[in-house]
């Protein structure tokens, strides 16, 4: 839900300077205030004063295509924020779900992925759920190809020292392993459940390993083969955003590309949903919103 109302909000913070345009003057510093200040939540007042001319807006995307997405998005945040606004967006969707896709693939996603999780709520009234590559931002064959150069990135050191976290008896199958999931598809499962699984999962634990972008990426590769995004990475992310958010700029792109593709991949995908309300507004770390 978190990374869900942030990439909204960060699509209405990129549209609201053309939306604005689209608004009657007086509207356009409540515009603002709502999308700046309020995070896309609205108060009863704000829906008296702002309500009837985002809908007309949102129900216009011929006149301007990006200021129509703005508006829907606005409206949809509100929902999921538990603002005053109670339209159910069920008009919107099933008058201009074709027309969403025209979008940028960043502001698309943002707002395939809030109609998704916001039926999931109850907040909205679909007649269907978004679903496949309408919810991804990253085309996958893309992106698994920028993963798998970061994880054949890993030298001829660097892989023993991978595998040197295994028994001694062990490591030289455990290398074996490894350069045959490097040379060919570079997903983890398909050699089975501990070789070279067990010590790629340490590194990928490690940031301060040589090789942890690169195991870390074979972790996201994995995650997004099995369709196990959940399972193999949210609590793994939990713990490790952190440090992902430090790597140098040409590994911590494409990864967390790779991890935003897992999110929207799985609606399931919850990361701090155990965290009480306030260490998460606190310290929880979302994805940065790819700009269109």
């Amino acid at each position: 839900m978190l990374q869900v109302l942030s990439d909204l909000q960060s699509a209405a913070v990129a549209g609201c300077s053309e939306l604005a345009l689209q608004l009657s003057p007086r509207l356009r510093e409540d515009l603002k205030r709502v999308v700046f200040d309020q995070e896309c939540k609205m108060t009863a007042a704000d829906v008296e004063a702002l309500h009837a001319e985002l809908m007309m807006v949102a129900s216009m995307p011929n006149q301007n295509h990006p200021a129509f997405m703005t508006a829907t998005i606005i409206l949809l945040a509100d929902r999921l924020n538990y603002g005053a606004g109670e339209d159910d967006l069920f008009w919107n969707w099933s008058a201009f779900r074709d027309r969403f896709r025209e979008a940028p693939s960043p502001v698309r996603a943002a707002l395939m992925n809030g109609f998704r999780r916001a039926d999931m709520l109850g907040l909205v009234a679909l007649d269907q759920r978004p679903k496949g590559t309408d919810l991804r931002t990253y085309e996958e064959t893309d992106l698994t190809r920028l993963l798998k150069i970061i994880a054949r990135s890993m030298t001829e050191d660097m892989r023993d020292a991978v595998c040197t976290l295994a028994p001694e008896e062990l490591r030289d199958v455990h290398r074996k392993a490894l350069d045959n999931c490097l040379k060919s598809s570079c997903i983890l499962s398909e050699f089975g459940g501990w070789f070279p699984s067990e010590v790629v999962e340490q590194v990928s634990l490690d940031p301060v390993h040589p090789s942890y972008a690169a195991a870390t990426a074979l972790m996201i590769l994995d995650a997004i083969a099995t369709r196990d995004a959940s399972g193999k990475m949210a609590a793994r992310y939990e713990e490790q955003a952190d440090d992902y958010i430090l790597l140098p700029t040409d590994v911590r792109v494409p990864l967390m590309a790779g991890l935003r593709h897992l999110h929207e991949m799985e609606e399931d995908w919850e990361p701090y949903a155990d965290w009480p309300v306030e260490q998460r507004l606190d310290k929880a770390i979302v994805m940065p919103f790819a700009k269109p």
